[in-house]
Formats: C-alpha cells, structure tokens, sequence
C-alpha cells in the first residue's frame, strides 16, 4: 500500500484499538505478538480492496479508498480477521473530498472520519451519512449523533456483517457521556466569565469539589449544566446529573447518587453499607458528578470528601445555597446576571429578559420600553429567576407596568406554569425555601437587618440588628447577605423586603430595630456635622457618601418620630452633607422628607416645624440647582411663617434661598438685603455654611452693581469665615470669586494666582468647580457684560453658592 493517495471523492477508513493499555497489562509479553498479528491482517485486508496506507500511528489505521464499496469491503474483512484474536478494533468510514498535501489528506472530511471511529467500539463498524448513502450493504440505522468539535450532529448506521457481533452499547458520543444530563428547556444566556472560570479551576490539580453558591433563584442549576456539557468529552465515564431537592435527608445521599449513576445498590443481599458499594463502584472511573441543590443536605457532605479520597478521577460539581464548609471544597460565588451594558447595548440580563418576553408573546420588541427593561432587571438584581418571573406578564402589562408592581409587591413575581418546579413558581417560594433552613438566631439576625438600605458595616450591623461577625458569617455562607466590598454587607433589595416582612409580624422588634438604626446614623452624620466644613471634609464627606441610602431612612425617621428640635439638629446636620455630596441627590432627598412630614405648598402655616425645616432645605437645594418660579413661591410663603415660630437657623437659610432668587432674576437691591440679613442671622446662630454662601453671593450681586470696593471686602470677610472654619472648598470658592474681583479690576496677574490656588484646593478633596456653577455664572454674567468690563478668561470660573463649594 505505497501507491499515491486517490485523489476526488475518496473513503477514508479509521481504526483503533479498544482497550489497549487493559490488553497489555491482561497479555502482558504476548501483547507484541498480537499487534503485530493485528497489523498484518489489517493491511491485508485493506491491500485486497485497494486501499492506500496515509498513517500509522501507534495502534492506529489511516487508510484511503478510490471508492466507498471498497473501504466498507476492507473493514469487513479486517473484522473477521481480527475475531478469533484478542484484540477487538473499532473503525470508522466517512467518504468526502480531503485535500492532498505533502504530509497527507487535511480538511473537514478526515476529523470527521476519525471522530466517527472514536465513539465505535470494539468489533463495531461505523458509517458517516455520506457513505452509507454509496454502498448498499446492510446497516442499521443509528440516527443522529454529536461528536466532538463538530458543530453539527453527524447521521451514523452500523455496518453488519455475517458471522459478527451485531449488537453493541450505546455509541460514546456527547450525548453519550452526558448520561443524564437533563435537557434544558429554554436558552442559556449570558454567564461567559462563570464558564470560565469553572473550567479554569476544575482543570487546576487542586480542585475536584467545586460549589457553585448563591441564592434561591440566581441560576446555579442551569449555570451547572450548561457548565457540564461543556466539559462532557473529558470524563471517558461520563457527566452524572443527581438531583437532590427531593431527598429529605443526608442518610439518602448515597442512594440518590448511585441511582444517578445507574449503579445498583445490593441493599438486600450484600452486607456492605450503600455508601461503601458506591466509593467501590467509583474507584476506576473518571467522571463528573453534578450535585444540585445540596444545602438541605450539608450534613452529608463528609460523604463527598470520601468520594474525593476514594476515587482519584472523579470531580464534584455541586450547587447550593450554602457552603459545604469541607476541607476540599473551592467555591464561585454567583450573582445576578451583569446588568452593565457590554457594549453591544444589551446586558446579559437584558438579553434574559428579551428572549423570555418573546417566548410569552412573540410580536414583543424592545423599542421605547428598553428603559423599563433595564428598570425590571435592576429592580431583581439581574437574578435570573426573577427576570423570567416578569418576563412571563409581557402578554399581560407593559415594562414600566411589571416594573411598577415589582416594586410594590414582591408575590407579583409568580408563574402557573405547570412544568416549573413548585419551589421556583414564585420568588416567595424561593426565599421561602433558604428562610426554612435557617435557625431561629439566624431568622431573627436576618429580619432585623432589613432595615438597613444599601450597604452597611460591623459595627452598625452590631448596634442595629445585634449582629455579631458570626451570625453575618452564617448568613453570608446561606447567600442570604452579600459582602458588596470589604468589611461592608447588605442583603439583596427582594431579599430586603421578605425579610421586612418577617420582622413586621413582630411589631416591637421592628420598632426596636428601625430606632436602633436611625440613633446609629443620625449619630454617625452630627458626630460629622463640622468636620464637613472643615480640612478633613474629604474624609467625612467619603466616609458618610458610602452611608447616603441609610442616612436617607434616618432621615425619614426622625420626621415622623424624633422631638422637634432633634429632628431640625439632625436637618441640619443632613443637609451639611448633602451640600457637599451633591445638590442634586440633597433637593430630591429634601423634597421627600418635606412631603412626608406633611408639608404642602398652599398650607404652610399648619405645617410642624420639622416639616418646616425640611421644606427649607429642599427649597434651598432647589434653588441651588436654577431658578423655579414655583421654588420661590414656596420660598416667600416660608419666609414669614419661619419668622412667627422663631426657628432662626432655617430662617437665614431662607433669607439666602431668597436673595439667590432676586439675583436670578435682576433684583440686585432686593437680593443684597436678602444676602445682608443672611448674613446678620448666620452669624448670630454661628452657622459658618449659611454665612459663607450669602458673603459670596452677596460679593458677587456687588460685583454686577459694580460695587468693586463693596465686593473685594466681602469676599475677604467670606475667606475669614472658610478659613476660621478651616474647608478646603469654601476658601477654594473665595479665593475664585476674589480671582474674579481682580479680573474686574484688569489685576490679571492676581486673578491667575488666585484662580490656580483654588484650583489646587479643588485637586485636594478631589472636587473641581461644577458645570453646573460654570453655565450659570456664564448665563448671568452674560446678560451684564455691559456692566462690568470682564476679560474674556473669566467666563467658565463658576459662581457663588453654596452647591459651589462641593
């Protein structure tokens, strides 16, 4: 067989041997003889067909045929050769048209040949579509079959032949050695990097259990068999699928695992306990084992750990809602899917919800509703569960309509599909579930934590929810609490208000709970009330912006249940912070601790003066941010009844929101009383915030009545106050509205020192002049250039306020 391969649509024969590190251990000397013997009779039967000899290897055939009836002739005969020996071949024939090169056939055609002889077995003969359909010989119909690195099954038949074996296991192709891997149902979508990252480490040498963790509802199972048909072609004994929900206790493990496997335990007969038939039956095979839904049966997880010692080639690839907390065990902790546009304009939890819309109505497309889709799966934390939970109403309501009920009623997220397991029907169910599993110190640690919004740290969650670092430990390791970042927890929002729910059916503790943690953070925001204004105002600022969400409900709180004058201390000391956070989030804060104190616009005077003060802050924050016709309504109507009950600090917080209003609007005589009585209150209550903002915007009207003298000794007095108070941002906003003085006064060698001196305050806290300060000063300043003779550099400086001095 040297003649020169056959070119066109050839036949390509493939053989192996089955077995062949077993049959040199069992002939041991003898085995040289009988592949020898073996590689006789092959080439002569495929010499006698006109088969040319492409390769060789080791115990392995490569032979091409000029047509199929010949190749089938040759492996026929080749296996009656070989059946009185005791070696058993298998092989595989595939007709296409490979490429000749120098080195041989390459392409498409001769992987496929060989992926067809690897899934045969001994004495067996196997047929690609494309041959069988050339020959008419007899063959029996195996159907379609996956193999390796083919994209698309292959249609396989069996070659009988007389006198031979005509009956053999099933074929070892990928649906083979998934054994019984359930089919999914629906797509997987997203979950690349978990993929991944499980085959990184189940192929490390050190890892053999791997437990996939998170709550009821994240994905684990799908995640799991997604993962395991992935890896299905490296376990020769296959992907085993054992399912554990069912089994009600850990003395049941070893049979439901044995059952999975299809292995019998002799329960009856035998003496030997189940669990020891099973690490018998598991000590030569190399496989992986899917074990799904193990938390209830975390007791029975040293049986793993015995799997792992017993059977060298056998991986564990578990899922559950806790850690197994055995020595073996490595962990992947999972989250929802991402919700963070990769790009192509769809997470991977957008993609979820799309393509589960569409199953429920098949006309759905994204179009104007991709805002509330997003909203849908934030409000579930891209947790899968949850998104086919809503998905399911598309047919029903509107994205912005799922959204809305989401998040006023966690039982919305329900289904009545028959086909889905009871406890994945509703997102109650499941948590339900992980609540079940919990010890009553563990329930109760759990409820009390729902007050927290947002993250939070040890010590709060110590002082709140009398959370000692073991109990968050135990609710960590049941995924029932998260640890966002170090050192901080916090419970996922469904999660939150199941839990709510369970501390409200214990109306004291509740009460208890949400006064221990309005005392903590308001605590935590006054102990900061000064240091905001002051040089360490960056490291206040930082430390109380991780805290905002739970500043907020102690916020709330102290509207409806502290004494009025602490409730306004604690106003006050909130609107500090929110001065230097952002404006923006302190206006929209202001506005809903006004509304929930009851405060109404055309009703001000039977207000409380709780509610009084929020409306002022609001309204001042409001103003910060531009000029509103109704904010100064509102503003004008506080103003007096502020005056009759005597509450001094809002009232020059008040008298500043007033005079920025007159300057919006060209009042500059109105807007300087305003500014100048500011001032006379805010000293006079020694509210260094109030003062500082009303000398620079006073400074500033002066400026646009071209008041230079008038000016230049209210922006010094202004950088006495910051500097007395020692704040980076208020002397950094002097030192630019002083820079702005000197360009009115053509001192344009002082106006770049200064400007680059605030520049450098602002580099220091990380804080730089906002846009929104840069476009009003530009908007009000433009409409006075016939006033004041500025150059053209000073335009994008910004303007005083107090938003400004963020």
């Amino acid at each position: 067989m040297t003649k020169a391969l056959p070119s066109g649509v050839v036949t390509l024969l493939f053989t192996d041997i089955e077995g062949s590190t077993r049959l040199l251990r069992e002939l041991g000397d003898d085995y040289a003889g009988a592949l020898a013997d073996h590689r006789r009779r092959i080439r002569e039967a495929c010499a006698a067909h006109g088969g040319v000899e492409v390769d060789t290897q080791g115990d392995a055939f490569f032979v091409a045929f000029a047509s199929a009836s010949d190749g089938v002739a040759a492996a026929a005969d080749a296996q009656r050769a070989l059946a009185a020996g005791p070696i058993r071949v298998r092989m595989g024939l595939h007709t296409g048209e490979p490429r000749v090169t120098d080195e041989g056939y390459v392409g498409l055609d001769v992987h496929k040949g060989a992926r067809i002889a690897a899934v045969a077995h001994g004495g067996q003969v196997l047929l690609s579509s494309a041959t069988r359909a050339l020959v008419d010989v007899p063959a029996r119909d195996l159907g379609p079959h996956r193999l390796k690195d083919l994209s698309a099954p292959e249609h396989l038949s069996q070659l009988e032949i007389d006198g031979m074996p005509t009956d053999f296991p099933p074929l070892t192709t990928v649906e083979a050695g998934m054994k019984n891997l359930p089919a999914p149902g629906t797509s997987f979508v997203g979950r690349g990097e978990e993929l991944d990252e499980i085959d990184r480490l189940l192929d490390g040498p050190d890892c053999r259990l791997l437990t996939l963790v998170g709550p009821g509802g994240v994905g684990k199972t799908r995640l799991a068999m997604e993962a395991a048909a992935r890896r299905v072609e490296r376990y020769p004994h296959g992907v085993h699928f054992v399912p554990l929900a069912s089994v009600s206790s850990p003395d049941f493990l070893a049979p439901a695992v044995a059952e999975s496997l299809q292995f019998s335990v002799d329960a009856a007969h035998s003496a030997i306990a189940a669990e020891e038939q099973l690490l018998d039956f598991l000590r030569e095979r190399t496989a992986l084992i899917v074990l799904d839904n193990f938390e209830h049966l975390v007791e029975g997880s040293p049986l793993l750990s015995r799997v792992l010692e017993n059977a060298p080639q056998v991986e564990l690839l578990a899922t559950s809602r806790e850690r197994l907390n055995v020595q073996s065990e490595w962990v992947l902790d999972l989250e929802g899917l991402g919700l963070v546009d990769s790009g192509n304009g769809a997470t991977g939890a957008l993609r979820l919800f799309v393509e589960r819309a569409i199953q429920a109505d098949p006309g759905f497309a994204l179009n104007g509703d991709r805002p509330h889709a997003h909203r849908i799966c934030r409000l579930v934390d891209g947790m899968p569960l949850g998104i086919e939970l809503a998905a399911s109403w598309i047919s029903t309501l509107s994205c912005a309509e799922i959204a809305d009920e989401i998040e006023g009623n966690l039982d919305f997220l329900s289904t009545s599909m028959r086909d889905v397991p009871e406890r994945h029907r509703s997102l109650r169910a499941v948590i339900d579930q992980s609540w079940t599993l919990l010890t009553d110190e563990q329930q109760a640690t759990f409820a009390r934590l729902s007050v927290f919004r947002g993250s939070f740290d040890r010590e709060a969650a110590k002082v709140v929810a009398q959370a000692d670092v073991r109990v968050l430990s135990e609710l960590v390791a049941k995924s029932l609490v998260r640890r966002p970042d170090y050192g901080r927890f916090e419970l996922h929002e469904l999660l939150r208000q199941y839990a709510a729910e369970r501390l409200s059916e214990e109306p004291d503790a509740e009460a208890a709970a949400r006064a221990a943690h309005a005392r903590h953070y308001g605590e935590r925001v006054l102990a900061r009330r000064d240091e905001i204004l002051g040089p360490s105002l960056d490291v206040a600022r930082d430390e109380l912006r991780g805290e905002v969400d739970n500043l907020r409900v102690a916020g709330e709180w102290a509207i409806e249940h502290m004494e009025a004058e602490a409730g306004r201390t604690l106003l006050d000391a909130l609107h500090r912070f929110f001065w230097v956070h952002s404006p923006f989030e302190g206006a929209e804060t202001f506005e809903r601790l006004a509304r929930l104190a009851g405060f109404r616009a055309d009703d001000v005077d039977g207000a409380s003066d709780v509610a009084l003060a929020a409306a002022t802050i609001w309204v001042g924050f409001g103003t910060d941010l531009g000029y509103d016709p109704e904010l100064e309504e509102i503003a004008r109507r506080l103003l007096p009844a502020l005056r009759g009950r005597g509450l001094e600090w809002e009232i020059g917080e008040c008298l500043l929101t007033l005079g920025m209003i007159a300057t919006y609007v060209d009042v500059y005589p109105e807007a300087v009383a305003y500014l100048e009585e500011a001032v006379t209150v805010a000293q006079a209550t020694d509210d260094g915030l109030v003062e500082a903002a009303a000398l620079l915007w006073l400074g500033f009207d002066q400026l646009l009545l071209d008041d230079l003298d008038s000016a230049r000794a209210t922006f010094e007095a202004c950088l006495a106050v910051a500097r007395r108070l020692g704040g980076p941002l208020l002397t950094a906003y002097t030192l630019s509205k002083l820079g702005i003085h000197a360009d009115a006064e053509e001192r344009f060698g002082d106006a770049m020192r200064l400007h680059k001196e605030a520049n450098a305050l602002f580099d220091s806290v990380g804080d730089r002049a906002d846009e929104l300060d840069h476009m009003r000063f530009g908007f009000i300043l433009g409409r006075h250039r016939s006033q004041l003779e500025f150059t053209e550099h000073e335009v994008g400086i910004g303007m005083p306020s107090r938003a400004a001095a963020r």
